[in-house]
């Protein structure tokens, strides 16, 4: 399998996992939250974003072993960070690894394939979820 076609089926393995789990996990503390330089984007923070509790938790030592692992809600992960996040210029680093790094990605355009692949009757929860 080439890395285009690896990097793909991560993405898509993440994408999957936040779907069916309706959370990601962060790494944070009352001073700040798990984030790096890009290594893509020149001149661009990333801010680090795991789709379950074992990899975030696996990335606890070092810089990061004051933060603690933490969930956030899908629903405000999609109407609040990711367009937070576009807003200051960040860049999301997914299921980040210290060894390798993580897959970065727009925030943008994590956004848009989340709500292309979020089921309506979810949707239509989240939207409720909004508006209350």
């Amino acid at each position: 399998m080439s890395t285009q076609q690896e990097i793909q089926k991560e993405y898509e393995s993440f994408l999957q996992e936040v779907l069916t789990n309706e959370e990601v996990w962060l790494l944070q503390n009352d001073e700040g939250m798990a984030c790096q330089s890009s290594l893509e984007y020149e001149g661009r923070m990333c801010i680090l974003i795991w789709s379950n509790f074992v990899l975030a938790e696996s990335e606890r030592e070092g810089d990061f072993e004051e933060l603690e692992s933490v969930n956030l809600p899908l629903v405000d992960f999609i109407f609040k960070w990711l367009p937070n996040m576009q807003d200051e210029q960040v860049i999301c680093a997914l299921n980040w690894r210290e060894d390798d790094g993580g897959m970065e990605v727009e925030p943008k355009d994590l956004l848009e394939h989340l709500k292309l692949i979020l089921p309506d009757e979810l949707m239509e929860k989240y939207k409720t979820e909004i508006e209350a």
